[in-house]
């Protein structure tokens, strides 16, 4: 890093300390307990954070975001093919349902935001556009009857449609037929599909060739998770490109998504009295899920963590240009205010209690955690 660099992600870690100073201050003088010992243990949780993450350099931010999210989600390569294979490879539905959901609610409410005219999941009626034909195409009619806003004219609503195909990674293909069997005319047909070298890649899992009848089908397993590998191989391809990504809305929503991530996996396992009814809930797995409790949902404990986690997972995707969108932003403040309910939406509620489902990348970058708290103890 030059100075520069060094300063700014100095600055950082040191918003992030006084987020911690913040946080605790106001678990301490609020009494909010519905679990006995869990403000103690998320209080003892913050304190230990405070002295530890300054260590190195904040090295266990580093880890923590090159390990599991950086190598994961946004692989360091110009190649599209490269990076969505890499992201495809790391992600499953089942053990991703909490990351599938925040970035599918995320990419919707922006598909949204583009083709304002649709009723319905966008990235859902995708999959079905996709599904319904056998040569993995979409026609641009079909296209335009899809996404388009009919109260608006056709070149006004061509713009924000190509904004989402290129979303998504999509390319167009034309088709010229010489004479038209309605118009008996030439007319030109645009077909929307996947990249060659994408197609290769979903070929047998997601997508099946009939050679002999020169038909594509896809799979049972093509859902929304490709088009949501197709999005992000796009951010880190283009993540210094801001038209090309989206610029700060997708900026905000991404860091947000991913600090809400490093939070989950930081907050203390506790475990409940033998008697408490949670124990003897069939949906509740004392060993992969624990417990959420009300007092660490505070508005002020939440929104003080957020703030420098979103900036610094800007910083690490995105350098400076990530960060400079950060920084007073009035989008970033809204989307933080949609966080705090997400954290209510992906999770589950079992007996009036919130509970957290141990998804692997929460195991991963608390057990990185772990070990620096249990090195530093034994220091």
């Amino acid at each position: 890093m030059s100075e520069f660099e060094d300063l700014t992600w100095n600055k950082l870690l040191q918003e992030f300390g006084k987020s911690l100073e913040n946080a605790i201050e106001h678990l301490e003088n609020r009494d909010i307990e519905n679990i006995p010992g869990a403000k103690d243990a998320l209080i003892q949780r913050l304190n230990d954070m405070k002295l530890i993450f300054p260590k190195n350099n904040g090295d266990i931010f580093i880890k923590s975001i090159n390990d599991n999210i950086q190598n994961a989600f946004f692989p360091n390569t110009k190649t599209f093919s490269e990076a969505f294979e890499k992201i495809l490879k790391s992600r499953t539905h089942e053990q991703d349902f909490i990351i599938n959901e925040l970035l599918n609610g995320f990419v919707s409410s922006k598909a949204k935001a583009i083709a304002s005219g649709t009723q319905g999941p966008i990235i859902d009626r995708m999959v079905e556009a996709f599904s319904k034909r056998n040569d993995f195409h979409i026609v641009d009619h079909q296209f335009f009857a899809m996404f388009g806003d009919p109260n608006k004219p056709r070149h006004y609503v061509r713009k924000q449609l190509e904004e989402l195909i290129n979303m998504f990674g999509l390319i167009s293909e034309e088709l010229v037929v010489e004479k038209d069997v309605r118009t008996s005319e030439q007319k030109t047909y645009t077909f929307y599909t996947f990249p060659d070298d994408i197609i290769k890649l979903l070929e047998e899992k997601y997508l099946i060739i009939d050679q002999e009848l020169g038909y594509a089908y896809v799979s049972d397993a093509f859902d929304r998770n490709v088009f949501i590998c197709m999005f992000l191989a796009n951010i880190a391809i283009n993540r210094d490109d801001m038209e090309k990504i989206g610029g700060a809305y997708t900026i905000n929503g991404i860091s947000a998504i991913f600090a809400l991530i490093i939070l989950l996996s930081f907050l203390p396992k506790i475990s409940v009295d033998e008697t408490n009814p949670i124990l003897n809930d069939p949906n509740y797995d004392e060993a992969n899920m624990s417990i959420i409790p009300k007092s660490w949902m505070m508005k002020q404990v939440l929104e003080s963590l957020f703030e420098p986690l979103i900036k610094i997972i800007a910083y690490r995707l995105g350098g400076g240009l990530w960060l400079s969108k950060i920084i007073g932003s009035e989008v970033n403040r809204k989307i933080m205010n949609q966080i705090r309910f997400l954290i209510k939406d992906v999770n589950k509620w079992i007996l009036g209690q919130l509970v957290r489902v141990e998804i692997p990348i929460f195991i991963s970058i608390g057990n990185i955690l772990t070990e620096v708290l249990v090195g530093y103890k034994e220091d």
